[in-house]
């Protein structure tokens, strides 16, 4: 008996400290996620201005022949993937390989073409064995445009040049600090604007077919980024939830456990009592 009060006790030890990790865990991911968001209201204000100018030029004749609003012939979709480097965030990869897996599911990899941002999409890309366009990309929790800038060239440039038709960015949507949902965000081709008057307040320089191809790929790339930023900020999120879970579900082990050792102590001592009882019995 004592050896298993000893094991109990083990157990309740054990239990405590992996409880102060994950509480520790927490308090990082939810440090992170308030100053993730703080960054991500920040870069909203920049797209919204972008976005403004965008909807300003939209009916322009420049505008709606660009390569960016020629409409897909759903001949070969481009994916990118958004996950993260580390594990320990709850459902926050599976939920997002998981709508992968249901838009490829029905395609030979020759119809489409897969680009990956984080380590989990790219393990997850091995072990399923589909072929992967982007190189190794990393997303730190620091995340600058820098970081992912080379998968996101690499995307505009594949659909510039015809190679995919289509772009999908599916990631993980911040819908709160409790929900993340995973989005499957068809960003290219862009939609045109019909009817209404086309940039009527503004002046082009040097030409406005200049301006035009300068400022949409920094649109279709600025919204990228924000989405890699909101993806991460979900990751905080959903990483902040298990770690709360987790402590939780240990204190309730621990409080088990607690009970279990206090029963296996009575006993031992019940027996104890019982033994004295019968020796004095028997003198």
């Amino acid at each position: 008996m004592a050896q298993s009060l000893l094991e109990i006790k083990n157990k309740i030890t054990a239990t405590e400290n992996m409880s102060k990790i994950t509480n520790a865990m927490e308090m990082v991911a939810a440090a992170k996620l308030a100053k993730s968001e703080a960054k991500t209201k920040n870069y909203r204000h920049y797209m919204e201005s972008l976005e403004k100018m965008m909807q300003e030029i939209a009916g322009a004749d420049s505008v709606k022949s660009h390569r960016f609003f020629q409409p897909s012939q759903g001949l070969k979709p481009g994916y990118l993937v958004l996950t993260s480097d580390r594990g320990l965030a709850g459902g926050y990869n599976a939920r997002v390989l998981k709508m992968l897996e249901g838009a490829i599911s029905e395609k030979s990899q020759d119809d489409y073409r897969l680009y990956m941002v984080g380590s989990k999409g790219f393990d997850y890309a091995k072990r399923h064995q589909l072929k992967v366009e982007s190189k190794y990309v990393f997303v730190p929790d620091e995340l600058i445009y820098n970081d992912i800038r080379p998968v996101i060239s690499q995307v505009v440039n594949d659909y510039l040049e015809g190679i995919i038709d289509e772009v999908v960015v599916i990631y993980n949507d911040f819908i709160s600090k409790i929900v993340q949902e995973p989005k499957a965000h068809r960003l290219l081709p862009l939609a045109a604007k019909t009817g209404g008057k086309a940039h009527s307040n503004h002046l082009f320089e040097p030409t406005e077919a200049a301006v035009i191809n300068n400022l949409l790929p920094r649109y279709v790339e600025g919204t990228i980024y924000g989405i890699a930023i909101t993806s991460k900020v979900s990751e905080f999120a959903s990483r902040m939830n298990a770690m709360q879970n987790a402590t939780d579900n240990a204190g309730d082990i621990i409080h088990d456990l607690r009970l279990v050792y206090n029963r296996a102590r009575q006993a031992a001592i019940t027996q104890e009592i019982n033994e004295l009882v019968g020796g004095a019995a028997a003198i």
